[in-house]
């Protein structure tokens, strides 16, 4: 068994999942298996997979999104941690290597470090709290999840087609037999603009507040549902600024936001 299996879903990514493979095939070689699955691209993708195909497993077929091609993968890993990639995205330089002295070997555990988003050189986050998710996610390219965690929290739920993540995430939070390590190193850098980015999850955002009241409790429910008045508030006061005004609004939101969150991820 080796102890990484990485797993990368990918559909039309072309030339810039060349440098995501390259990233990885640059590890120890002993340390990792590689799976891509590919959701039957139309592009030149197929060829790259055959390109490399002597270090590496694919599949190429029509699926119904990426969690389900993520749940394909973690049918086909063997390894003892599994951790996924997106196509764009770079495992940093030795950080396998770097990260197997660090990693329990009999215990369930979700251990997780540090991004880095490729535009800008910001990193994200350090440290993570339960009640943090009520607001945000750990980026899947900074988590190693010991396999076990999916006989017991099972895979990702395919109903959410955006934040399926975001919900294991959580269950994997609240679950105090799954060992949580938060390990201060940049695991990844990533391109940024995926699916979280710029898709909408009707289902998530209708289950939502149900999950945060089922698993955060009463007391972060409530601070949800301030949250939501807030932003309609904010989205009214937009409304009935003249549009001249608007991106001043705008700026001065995102500043107060991103003071926030700065104090949240460089707390600990």
């Amino acid at each position: 068994m080796r102890l990484f299996s990485i797993i990368i879903a990918t559909y039309n990514c072309g030339p810039k999942l060349e440098a995501t493979i390259e990233s990885v095939l640059s590890q120890k070689a002993d340390l990792f298996e590689l799976i891509i699955i590919d959701g039957g691209s139309t592009d030149s993708t197929l060829e790259l997979l055959k390109k490399y195909e002597h270090r590496l497993r694919y599949v190429s077929e029509k699926d119904n999104g990426v969690y389900e091609a993520l749940n394909k993968g973690i049918e086909m890993a063997s390894g003892k941690y599994l951790y996924f990639l997106g196509g764009g995205d770079l495992l940093r330089k030795e950080i396998l290597e770097q990260l197997k002295v660090s990693l329990p070997l009999d215990e369930r555990s979700f251990v997780y470090g540090m991004v880095c988003l490729r535009q800008t050189g910001e990193h994200y986050l350090r440290g993570f709290s339960l009640s943090d998710f009520r607001t945000r996610n750990i980026c899947h390219q900074a988590i190693f999840y010991e396999r076990n965690i999916f006989s017991r929290i099972g895979k990702f739920e395919l109903e959410y087609r955006v934040y399926a993540d975001w919900v294991l995430n959580l269950k994997c939070f609240v679950d105090e037999s799954i060992q949580k390590i938060f390990i201060d190193q940049v695991i990844a850098d990533y391109e940024g603009g995926g699916m979280s980015e710029t898709q909408e999850d009707s289902n998530f955002r209708k289950a939502f507040p149900l999950l945060i009241k089922q698993h955060l409790g009463v007391g972060q429910y409530l601070l949800h549902k301030v949250d939501v008045i807030k932003t309609y508030l904010y989205l009214t006061l937009r409304q009935a600024v003249p549009p001249g005004l608007r991106p001043s609004l705008s700026h001065a939101r995102r500043r107060l936001v991103s003071r926030a969150d700065r104090k949240k991820d460089w707390a600990h």
